[in-house]
């Protein structure tokens, strides 16, 4: 049998290939420490595998908490709940994980349910974790409480402006609230004030889609500096234009597909974001859903 440090050496390594074929031979203590660094380091179907193991040996909250998250970040989002439903049925007192358990309920439509959750996890502990309050604002906004939404919205970029996913998710919802001036302001206004953040431009790139900018579009993607950005920021562009050009116009062209796929394949960790607002374009043209889902899952990994 392996010592317990060579696991950990493997995942040093990210010999991910390898983790998978010996894992079965370690101690259940260090099969847990490894699925939990595999899916705090977004490496998420080889983390399944482990806690899959580590739960037909033995039930426990944890495990479930754990694959329930992969899963979800997976974007796998009934599978997900039917985990952290067990993990927080197990546990009844378990707060940790709160935040992302109202997460999941709310992309299962069980907004009743994910209010509470919410709450919860606000009281116990994420009353100033970003994440948790700008998913909140996002909740609120859903859940028709616009001027709770707004609030949260603000008090989380008061916190920190360059918190770029509710940059962009309040810039919608200000759209969605006519007032496409304040939206766009935003939004340029993050730009000015973060310069070199890739994940502004990003976000910049996709809110021009959405709003179906064509010029603008065109003008800003030429002057963004594509290849001295980083990887993940170039797959998220080849993945946006693929959308914008073709799948928006029920098109296809098999060698971007196959370029952007072999990029993909080459991100050293996972990448998740919401797309929402491009489902809900794609959806309304009756374009081709299922193209779209998959070339997104080349994100995760």
């Amino acid at each position: 049998m392996m010592e317990d440090t060579s696991l950990m050496e493997l995942l040093q390594s990210k010999d991910y290939g390898k983790i998978l074929s010996v894992y079965q031979k370690q101690p259940l203590n260090a099969i847990a420490v490894a699925a939990d660094s595999l899916r705090q380091g977004e490496i998420y179907n080889v983390a399944i595998a482990l806690y899959q193991y580590l739960l037909e040996q033995k039930e426990d909250a944890k495990f479930y908490y754990g694959i329930g998250q992969c899963y979800g970040k997976l974007y796998n989002y009934e599978r997900s709940l039917l985990y952290l439903d067990k993990a927080f049925n197990l546990e009844k007192d378990r707060t940790e994980g709160a935040n992302y358990y109202a997460y999941i309920l709310e992309r299962n439509f069980l907004m009743d349910r994910a209010y509470e959750w919410y709450q919860k996890a606000l009281n116990k502990g994420y009353e100033n974790d970003l994440w948790t309050l700008s998913h909140y604002a996002y909740f609120l906004e859903k859940y028709n409480k616009k001027v709770e939404a707004k609030q949260t919205y603000e008090d989380v970029l008061d916190r920190n402006s360059a918190y770029t996913w509710a940059v962009k998710r309040y810039a919608i919802f200000l759209l969605k609230e006519n007032e496409p001036e304040q939206s766009m302001k935003l939004m340029q206004e993050a730009l000015d004030k973060h310069p070199n953040n890739p994940f502004v431009k990003l976000n910049y790139l996709e809110y021009l889609i959405i709003r179906e900018m064509t010029d603008e579009y065109e003008e800003y993607l030429h002057n963004i500096r594509y290849e001295k950005s980083p990887l993940p920021f170039q797959v998220l562009i080849d993945l946006f234009d693929y959308f914008f050009r073709y799948l928006l116009n029920d098109n296809s062209e098999i060698l971007k597909v196959k370029a952007y796929e072999e990029k993909a394949k080459q991100l050293p960790d996972s990448i998740h974001r919401d797309f929402d607002e491009l489902d809900e374009m794609l959806i309304a043209k009756n374009g081709d859903m299922t193209e779209w889902k998959r070339l997104i899952q080349f994100l995760v990994k």
